[in-house]
């Protein structure tokens, strides 16, 4: 397994980066004793860097491994707070159920926010800088799918660390496509930041693709790590290969199916639109007073779930 520096903060991650929010309610809602085995697995075999946020759901699943494993590893927590008072409340909590006392990186959650980000933001963002001051975060920054969001924070002094969307057909970027989010990404690394990616695969749309898919993001060296999420042994298994460049067969990548899928619940929807609204990858629209996925579209992220106040959306 590869090792890089996260920018200046000195934080050293793995360039396999676990994404725990596969496994949480908002997709796969594993029970947190299987997810947790599961991460626990990935510690054990060199992964050291876990990103995961309060909308995933997913501290118990991380407790479980991390109460188990007794190395060093490399914590991201983010949230969509946007007061002093909520991202304080948010940090409180994410490390009550961590059992630590401090998150390695701390971001904004902020998917679809554009460079404005920090203004709108800005209680959140004047928390998380005092927050780092007292010692409970050792690096803040903002979690991002928009190229001129990046390319803004390249410029921030307080931004250590920049968390952003980018695979090779460029599914679910805004702002611009491939290129301008690493003409962004590359930006902030000369400037100091430590970037890593979200979404290669998008989302599993590019999971026939996905030597190139990986290819596509591990031969940018601005990118210290990249976040893919996992919700079996057997897919852990074929991307530690990949990261720690070993033979992959095509009969293995064929093996591994995504199965996550878009679901409405009709009997709970109640037609609000609200997750069509909030889609940040126009991958939703309504049709006979119901939301219709746009399958070209659509990154599987989750968030449209997180979204609807009836629960009737699961990405499985």
């Amino acid at each position: 397994m590869k090792y890089n520096i996260l920018g200046r903060t000195g934080i050293k991650v793995s360039e396999l980066c676990f994404g725990i929010l596969p496994m949480g309610p908002l997709q796969a809602d594993m029970p947190a004793d299987e997810g947790g085995e599961l991460l626990l697995s990935a510690m054990e075999q060199g992964i050291t860097f876990f990103d995961t946020a309060q909308m995933y759901g997913s501290y118990p699943h991380l407790r479980y491994a991390l109460d188990r494993y007794h190395g060093d590893v490399v914590i991201t927590g983010k949230s969509v707070a946007d007061t002093y008072e909520k991202m304080s409340q948010a940090i409180e909590e994410g490390l009550q159920a961590l059992g630590r006392d401090h998150f390695d990186v701390f971001l904004l959650h902020a998917a679809r926010v554009g460079e404005d980000i920090l203004q709108q933001r800005a209680g959140a963002w004047e928390c998380l800088q005092d927050y780092k001051k007292k010692g409970y975060l050792r690096a803040i920054g903002v979690s991002t799918h928009n190229a001129k969001a990046v390319d803004m924070l390249a410029d921030n002094e307080e931004a250590d660390v920049i968390f952003c969307l980018y695979n090779k057909n460029g599914l679910g970027i805004i702002s611009g496509g491939p290129a301008e989010m690493l003409a962004a990404a590359q930006h902030a690394y000369r400037n100091g930041k430590g970037v890593y990616s979200m979404k290669l695969l998008g989302g599993g749309n590019l999971l026939t693709d996905i030597i190139d898919a990986f290819a596509f993001g591990r031969r940018e060296s601005c990118f210290a790590a990249h976040a893919v999420g996992m919700v079996k042994p057997q897919e852990l298994e074929m991307n530690l290969r990949f990261f720690n460049d070993q033979p992959v067969t095509a009969e293995e990548v064929a093996g591994i199916k995504n199965n996550k899928r878009w679901q409405l619940m009709y009997a709970l929807c109640k037609g609000c639109g609200n997750c069509v609204a909030n889609c940040h990858s126009q991958a939703l629209k309504m049709v006979d007073a119901h939301p219709q996925v746009v399958l070209e579209n659509c990154v599987l992220c989750g968030y449209c779930a997180a979204d609807c106040p009836e629960f009737a959306i699961r990405v499985r």
